[in-house]
């Protein structure tokens, strides 16, 4: 009855109390109903030729990503390292590593819905320049993006924008190899080329993803190398670092409120049994208002398919484990669940800013 009888004049104590609690809900409600979120399933590396070509021949595209699509196609944005080149010329060598997948091979990553992929990798450039311009041809044709180079060499760093839940995403990929890689797109050795970059980038969007092909092949813990250039890039303005090319797992690390995964291994790969085909499909949820969750769910890689599936209780609870461990390597601890996948919070330090209008990119 207090709320019925104020009067502009002389509120009384009750009406007060109820004005405090209608503009409090209506506020919390408010911020609640502002709070942008979105979805991404992020894996690693997908080779699409050799016997994983093969198998493409003898199966299909849609053969590959059987096991895993519906799981893929659940989140609002799918990322992948794309390691190979699409393209019919070119030298080929597969088995000298000079890899060169069919262009039909593309119909792999729309199966999966992938729709942002990087291109900064030390296979990208295996036949040539024209060979890469063809994948990008060939991306577009599919609507895939693409993050770590573009037809113009100098502005490969250009990040590409992905919008989801609201948000406008950028993704920019770089290689940062102790061998000379061939990409387009290199952190130099003073990291400066990527300190600016990534301030430049991170005005024209919600939150700004860098991808690395980075670290040493088969290293299971992170270099020194790779943690200063996380560092660098989530200081510079990163929200997330997604990282490959070891071909092994390696730990989930957060950094001022950013997550860091440091290699996230194989997904469609031929390589041989063991830890080499043992990954997971890193699903990250971000709140604005609260942070990141990451579930890692454990697959393993079995020819003559050579395409992800979900293993036994018992293999996936070691996958699990052990990135677990891994990831107590570089200072965090996720709680292994019931259903053996690994779970993560990073909570955000500062809400994003609104975003400018995109610029430059795709």
């Amino acid at each position: 009855m207090g709320c019925r009888t104020f009067t502009m004049t002389r509120p009384t104590s009750l009406s007060r109390i109820c004005l405090l609690l209608i503009a409090s809900i209506a506020l919390t409600g408010s911020a609640f109903a502002q709070s942008r979120h979105f979805t991404m399933s992020a894996v690693g590396d997908v080779m699409l030729d050799r016997a994983v070509g093969s198998a493409i021949a003898r199966n299909g595209t849609n053969s590959i990503l059987a096991k895993v699509r519906d799981h893929l196609r659940r989140s609002d944005v799918r990322f992948c390292n794309l390691e190979c080149p699409l393209s019919s010329r070119g030298a080929h060598a597969p088995h000298d590593c000079v890899f060169r997948a069919d262009p039909s091979t593309v119909r792999v990553l729309t199966d999966g819905g992938f729709n942002i992929v990087s291109v900064a990798n030390n296979h990208t450039l295996n036949c040539g320049a024209r060979s890469f311009l063809d994948t990008l041809d060939i991306l577009d044709r599919f609507g895939i993006k693409y993050a770590g180079g573009r037809r113009d060499k100098v502005h490969s760093w250009w990040p590409a924008y992905v919008r989801a839940g609201g948000m406008v995403l950028g993704f920019m990929a770089y290689t940062d190899l102790s061998f000379d890689s061939g990409a387009w797109n290199k952190v130099s050795p003073d990291l400066s080329n990527l300190k600016r970059e990534v301030a430049l980038s991170r005005r024209q969007c919600d939150l700004l993803v860098v991808s690395f092909h980075w670290g040493e092949e088969y290293q299971s813990v992170p270099s020194e190398r790779q943690r200063k250039v996380a560092r660098a890039a989530i200081d510079a303005g990163a929200g997330l670092i997604l990282g490959h090319h070891p071909h092994v797992l390696e730990g989930l690390a957060a950094y001022k409120g950013a997550p860091i995964l440091y290699s996230m291994g194989n997904f469609v790969f031929d390589q041989q049994q063991g830890v080499k085909m043992q990954s997971s499909i890193f699903d990250l949820r971000y709140d604005e208002s609260r942070g990141w969750d990451i579930v890692a769910t454990p697959v393993t890689i079995h020819g003559p398919r050579f395409g992800p599936d979900y293993p036994p209780a018992d293999t996936a609870r070691e996958i699990a484990g052990r990135l677990r461990k891994l990831s107590a390597k570089v200072g965090t601890y996720p709680q292994l669940t019931k259903d053996n996948t690994l779970w993560l919070q990073v909570k955000t330090h500062t809400a994003v800013a609104a975003p400018a209008a995109a610029g430059s990119g795709r």
